[in-house]
Order: structure tokens, then sequence, then C-alpha cells
């Protein structure tokens, strides 16, 4: 361990060796930013092991992506028709309209305004201990 006198000795060759203190500084700084750099690639290691342990295999990835086949999606589009007939496209396309056309938005101003609303918290009667009448 070191003595009181020993570390005011340190202490005392620092400040004449660094009067403004820039060396201490600069070497808590590089400390910070060296810890700062490593936990970023800790946390970029083990996220990436992570998601490649929970993730898809690529043949799976594959399966999803790829869609049904042409005969498949015709027939699929058939069967819609078939069953839903006309009145889907014409709802669909009446909804599309008005969403571009912006007839279904509200105009609003932009400026939000709340209303303080008063409440029994702030009763500076409440925040008082009532004391026991003897």
């Amino acid at each position: 361990m070191f003595t009181l006198l020993e570390m005011t000795a340190s202490a005392q060759k620092m400040a004449e060796t660094d009067p403004h203190g820039l060396i201490l500084a600069l070497i808590a700084v590089a400390t910070v930013f060296s810890a700062l750099v490593v936990l970023y690639f800790v946390y970029s290691l083990i996220g990436r092991l992570s998601t490649r342990q929970a993730g898809p295999s690529k043949a799976e990835s594959r399966k999803k992506k790829a869609g049904p086949d042409d005969d498949t999606a015709a027939a699929i589009a058939m069967a819609l028709e078939a069953e839903l007939g006309g009145g889907v496209n014409a709802a669909i396309a009446m909804a599309l309209h008005l969403h571009l056309s912006s007839a279904v938005h509200d105009v609003e101003s932009g400026i939000i305004t709340i209303a303080p609303r008063q409440s029994a918290w702030g009763a500076a009667s409440l925040n008082f201990r009532k004391s026991p009448k003897k």
C-alpha cells in the first residue's frame, strides 16, 4: 500500500509534469473511448450470433420469398373473382380514390392545446400532516 507521503509525492510530481491536466484528460478520454469501441464490437458480435441462431435457414427463407407459380396465382384469382364478384374491386377502387384525393382526411391546424387540469395532488392543504387532537 502507498503511504500518505508517497501519494502526495506522486501527486506533486504529476502537478509539476502536467500543470494544466492535459495529459490526465487525454488519458481519461482515450480510456473511455477505447472502452466504448470494445463494447460496440462485443455487442455487435453478440447481436450477429443471436440472429444467426434464431433466424431461419437459407433454404427456408428462399421458400418464403418465392410466391406461387403462375398457374396457382391464376387459379386463386379466378376463385376470388367467382366468390367475391366485382363489388370488391369497386370498393377497393373507391377507397383508393378517396384516399388519394384527400376527401376523407380532416384539415387540422397542427396546434396542440393542452389545458391544465386541476386536481387535489397540488393542493397545499393536503401536503401537511394532520396532528392528532389531544
